[in-house]
């Protein structure tokens, strides 16, 4: 059995085919075009027709590479698409991109999302999260508000994975709930939320949504033909790629993480029940089996290291580390102004405690990024949730063998690095569903681990006392003081 995961990301889309195991036997990426099409500087926003025909080349590259091993695409049993979140696109009467998609990262609806929170307000708290100028509803807003013709115009608001999809299957109309939530739509009542209509837009400009992994429709001949295909191939509801990358990472069974370190930092975890923050920082996607799959991201991360490296390479950084650690310094690794969890405060900003003075600034920075990571997980356990011994970990972070001790001896928990974690394999795992019952039997056959790393008991009990003296620093900071 052969499963396709197509990963429509912020750079490009990547396509992955796998089997029942969890090798991949065809990948191909493609990349965007152009990243920014936008003509105001301040603004993002990506042609559609780059997606299409970045998703084309990715596609048809795999289904190449199937044939090369004598594999055709009618052992292709489901294919399943993610993309970013908040991303959307309107589409006409024809299915034809009204203008470029405004991207998950485009601030313009900010003055928006003030309005569609106050009417949204019971669907927030119901939930436990905020429409931000990220959400794809406050978008829509502004495209009702600023951009009329526009919307007149406009016969669904598309994802960027429905987009995707809708050029395999000819059906543009329908979503998935993870994609969804930021556009409004309730996962446990399954329907648009009630305040949408007191902000005046038309509920049938919304699509219809199924849950991940749920079949709706299958590849028609145009698209089997342009892309490689074969006819009738069932396309089953995606994620949004951070939902996609949290199961690839292993998070799919109550009580397991995912801890994703790249640039910066998500954290997700499986929960029976849904949790809700006070504070706002986190907010939940419904899973197919109906656990929920809570979530925070924050701004520490790798950037910082590029702060501390000095034109040194990694491997040299991290020999080095290995013989600094533990440094007895604390820091919160902040490269800018502003944290959005395992806290909400825009005005934040990172410090630094402890002689740090001839150090190497790098091991300080690897600790750092442990300790709020450590921060972070006792903030969902304080909410209620339940964390395992063992954290699946991934992002460019895993490729440092020090800092993975460094995190596991702060946390004083196992780390599983899977072999492969990305938001294409979760895709794949969505897509294996309807052969294997559910997303943790899918992720139970087909996630494999390369390797695990287990707490280094010196570094245990150095960091106990180390990470105690972080946590009273940080409340005295985040508390107004100053040194």
């Amino acid at each position: 059995m052969l499963f396709m995961g197509i990963d429509a990301g912020t750079q490009g889309v990547r396509c992955a085919v796998v089997n029942e195991r969890g090798e991949v036997i065809a990948a191909k990426s493609a990349p965007f075009e152009t990243l920014n099409v936008a003509d105001v500087a301040a603004y993002c926003e990506q042609s559609p027709e780059d997606w299409a025909r970045a998703a084309e080349t990715a596609i048809v590259g795999c289904v190449r590479a199937l044939r090369e091993k004598g594999l055709s695409a009618d052992r292709i049993r489901a294919i399943s698409i993610d993309g970013t979140s908040g991303t959307i696109v309107p589409l006409d009467a024809n299915f034809a991109p009204l203008m470029n998609g405004i991207m998950y990262n485009d601030p313009r609806a900010k003055k928006e999302a003030a309005i569609v929170h106050a009417a949204m307000n019971a669907h927030e708290k119901k939930l436990g999260l905020r429409f931000g100028a990220s959400f794809s509803l406050s978008r829509i807003l502004y495209l009702m508000r600023n951009e009329p013709e526009i919307y007149e115009k406009t016969r669904i608001f598309a994802h960027q994975a429905d987009y995707i999809a809708g050029l395999l299957t000819g059906e543009f109309s329908v979503s998935d709930d993870s994609n969804a939530l930021k556009t409004g739509f309730d996962p446990i009542a399954r329907r648009w939320g009630e305040g949408i209509e007191k902000l005046g837009i038309d509920l049938k400009k919304l699509p219809f949504v199924v849950r991940s992994g749920e079949a709706f429709a299958r590849v028609n001949a145009s698209a089997a033909a342009r892309f490689g295909l074969s006819e009738g191939t069932p396309v089953v509801g995606g994620a949004t790629d951070g939902t996609a990358s949290a199961i690839a990472a292993g998070a799919v069974r109550v009580g397991s993480w995912a801890s994703i370190i790249g640039t910066t930092f998500v954290l997700k975890g499986v929960t029976r029940e849904l949790v809700i923050d006070p504070n706002g920082s986190i907010y939940s996607h419904r899973l197919p089996g109906g656990e929920w799959l809570l979530g925070g991201a924050g701004n520490v991360g790798g950037k910082c290291l590029t702060l501390a490296a000095d034109g040194r390479s990694y491997a040299e950084i991290n020999a080095e580390a290995e013989k600094l650690i533990p440094t007895g310094a604390r820091c919160y690794p902040l490269s800018g102004k502003g944290e959005r969890f395992p806290f909400v405060d825009s005005e934040f900003e990172g410090f630094y405690f402890g002689d740090i003075l001839g150090k190497r600034l790098y091991p300080v920075l690897m600790e750092g990024v442990g300790f709020v990571e450590r921060l972070s997980f006792e903030r969902m356990q304080a909410l209620g949730c339940m964390v395992g011994d063992t954290i699946c970990v991934s992002g460019g972070v895993c490729k440092s063998d020090v800092w993975l001790k460094i995190r596991a001896s702060i946390l004083n928990r196992r780390l599983a690095v899977p072999k492969v974690a990305e938001a294409a394999m979760g895709s794949a795992l969505l897509a294996a569903i309807g052969e294997m019952g559910s997303v943790a039997d899918a992720a139970e056959n087909m996630i494999a681990f390369e390797r695990t790393v287990e707490p280094d008991a010196r570094l245990v009990s150095a960091y106990e006392e180390i990470y105690d003296q972080f946590k009273r620093e940080f409340t005295f900071v985040h508390s107004g003081g100053t040194r």
